[in-house]
């Protein structure tokens, strides 16, 4: 029962997001509306993400058997950590500086697509953690929603109230190496974790 509650928790997420999604894609591309042909181009692949985490959550859901285990991953050793730490440090980059890119936009663009990519960073971190083969452990998940969350924050925040001159790069770079080693240090320094069977483990899996 708390494997199905546990990986209801991503499946609320992910969908969650989905929703965040569409109402992004709404917003900045109203229907029947006109626009260049670098604004179709990147409706389409917003279009194309969406859909592809709508169908990838479908499959887990109605197509995939869940766990024969609570889902929970112990790693032990560096190789097994590096792939979680180089996705937490392009997901937080993407995440902070993203918004540098459409500042000279209005502040309700930068809005809508920066909803579009906090959806689109909070629904590829569940699915990840919906699949098998590709999950992270609990704790690292955790920490890297946490401190993505954070980044984008500040990103959205210099983007619109920030002077838009190498202080702010500087400072924005100095919030991302400060994340950044912060999970580093409990990717290299961590090993007290769970085990897969423990009964008293509060993450979910």
């Amino acid at each position: 029962m708390s494997r199905i509650v546990f990986r209801g928790i991503w499946y609320l997420i992910t969908l969650l997001s989905l929703i965040g999604l569409s109402i992004s894609l709404n917003l900045l591309w109203q229907p029947g509306g006109k626009s260049p042909a670098l604004s179709r181009f990147l409706r389409d692949g917003a279009v194309s993400a969406t859909t592809f985490y709508a169908v990838t959550v479908l499959r887990y859901l109605l197509f995939t058997d869940p766990p024969s285990t609570n889902g929970y991953k112990d790693f032990t050793t560096t190789k097994e950590r590096n792939p979680q730490l180089v996705f937490a440090e392009l997901a937080l980059l993407a995440l902070v500086a993203s918004p540098l890119f459409y500042s000279d936009h209005d502040v309700s663009f930068v809005l809508y697509m920066s909803l579009f990519t906090i959806s689109l960073f909070i629904g590829g971190t569940g699915l990840i953690q919906l699949s098998d083969k590709f999950r992270m452990e609990m704790k690292h998940t955790y920490i890297t929603l946490l401190c993505g969350l954070l980044c984008w924050l500040f990103g959205i925040y210099f983007s619109i109230y920030g002077e838009h001159n190498s202080v702010v790069t500087v400072i924005l770079l100095i919030v991302y190496s400060m994340f950044v080693s912060f999970i580093y240090i409990y990717n290299t320094y961590n090993r007290e974790e769970f085990s897969m069977n423990s009964r008293v483990s509060p993450l979910p899996a």
